[in-house]
Parts: structure tokens; C-alpha cells; sequence
């Protein structure tokens, strides 16, 4: 068996949403374990309470690892927009427990501006949502705002509704998370092996953002020229293909 890979999903979502990233890591990363982890509030953990800060949140997914077994040998960490800065807290933490960590689509708030971390664009679907009742509308609202690719949104949108359907993540949720990553600072340096992925055309994180990551870590930084700020739903095999490409240089 070979290294662990585990996967942390963004602000609202969970194991549900990695779609065809999570077979295509599978398969990219031969005699590896892809393990999914859901953040308190979310997926299978939809009735813990979400945390307010970044370290408690830290703290309750490093549980749920230890619960699983999951602690006994180093993990490479792969962690998108708010699993990012997850990802990037554990590894600033907790160290020992890390082979290295993978950061797509992530911010910080001591490193862009609020602007380029959540756009006007975000802003005008986060209103136009919360005032819609509709979850077809407000799901392809979301899915306008997270993919570039026309030709899968349908798809996205049914299986996204669906998993809303089935466990609806709560607003108080969605404030802890979200006071969660105002509130985070970027950590000085990370003492683990780092790999920065970020969509060119993402419209709702702006790029700078995590290439503003990539420099304060010293570390490498890939760009897709055409995907949204959900790259594991636009370019899964891309994405999974500079993981392990990245994990073989280890």
C-alpha cells in the first residue's frame, strides 16, 4: 500500500461534491488510499456543530482521522478553497502527521483583499440566492459561478440538488465556516512539502490569490487556463494528475 491521500472539501460541501475527481484520483494515483473527509456540519457530520475558527476546525477533522485510523503514517493532504486553508492550518499545526499538502482555488485574508477572495460576482449570487426559493435557480446560479464547462452544468446541477436534498448543509453552518475564514491568517511558513492548483478563469476567488499563497510558501504553483474556481469539477484528471506528479518529487 501506498501513501494516503485525503480530501477536503470547500465552504457548504462535502464528500458528495468531489464527483469525477474522486475516481480519477483513484486512478491516477496507482496503490495509493483516497480518503474523503467531511468538515463538521457537512455530509456525514451533518449534525456536529461547525466551528467558528480555523484551529477548532483543525482539531475536529484530526478527530474523525484518528477515529478512522487513518494518523498511523503521514497523509498528503488535498484540500480546495475553504479545505484549503484547512489543509494548510493542519500542516502549520501538526506537521508530523503530513507528507505534504495540495491547495487549489484557496485565499487568505492577510494575503488579497476581500474582493479578490470572494468576487462581486459571489456576492451578487449569494444575495440573489438567499432571497430565491427555488433550489433549481439557486443551484445553477452556483453552478454559473463554480464551473466554466456548459456542457456539464445540467448534470451538476441535478446531482447537486440532489445532495441538498438529501443532506442539506445549515445556514449556521455556513457562518462558521464562513467567520471561520475571515478570521484565519495565513501561516508564516509551511514545514511540509507544498503544491498550489488554480483556475486562470476562476470568477469567484480571484487567481492572485492563491498565486499571493504560492509565493509566502516558497512553493510551486500550476495554472489551468480554462476551469472555474471548482477545478475538481472542471479539469478533475488535470488536477489529479499534477497530484501525483507532485507526489512522486516527494
Amino acid at each position: 500500500m501506498g501513501m494516503t491521500w485525503v480530501l477536503l472539501r470547500g465552504l457548504g460541501r462535502e464528500s458528495g461534491h468531489w464527483g469525477p475527481f474522486l475516481p480519477a484520483l483513484r486512478v491516477a494515483a496507482t496503490g495509493c488510499e483516497v480518503v474523503t473527509l467531511d468538515l463538521p456540519g457537512t455530509g456525514t457530520r451533518l449534525h456536529d456543530t461547525a466551528p467558528g475558527t480555523m484551529g477548532e476546525t483543525v482539531d475536529r477533522v484530526r478527530e474523525e482521522a484518528s477515529s478512522r485510523d487513518l494518523l498511523r503514517a503521514p497523509l498528503l493532504l488535498f484540500g480546495i478553497s475553504f479545505g484549503g486553508m484547512v489543509a494548510m492550518e493542519w500542516a502549520n499545526s501538526h506537521p508530523e502527521e503530513l507528507s505534504g499538502v495540495v491547495i487549489a482555488a484557496s485565499s487568505a485574508p492577510d494575503l488579497a483583499p476581500l474582493l479578490k477572495r470572494f468576487s462581486l460576482a459571489g456576492f451578487g449570487v449569494l444575495v440573489l440566492n438567499l432571497l430565491t426559493r427555488d433550489p433549481k435557480r439557486r443551484h445553477r446560479r452556483i453552478a454559473w459561478l463554480a464551473s466554466n464547462r456548459r456542457e456539464i452544468r445540467d448534470r451538476i446541477v441535478r446531482e447537486w440538488m440532489q445532495i441538498e436534498r438529501d443532506r442539506p448543509v445549515s445556514r449556521p453552518t455556513i457562518r462558521a465556516q464562513t467567520d471561520a475564514a475571515l478570521r484565519w491568517k495565513a501561516p508564516a511558513s509551511l514545514h511540509v512539502p507544498s503544491l498550489f492548483l488554480v483556475a486562470r478563469k476562476d470568477r469567484l476567488v480571484h487567481p492572485d490569490c492563491s498565486r499571493a499563497l504560492a509565493r509566502r510558501f516558497a512553493a510551486p504553483l500550476e495554472e489551468h487556463p480554462l476551469a472555474g474556481h471548482d477545478l475538481t469539477t472542471d479539469a478533475p484528471e488535470w488536477v489529479a494528475d499534477q497530484c501525483v506528479r507532485w507526489a512522486a518529487r516527494l
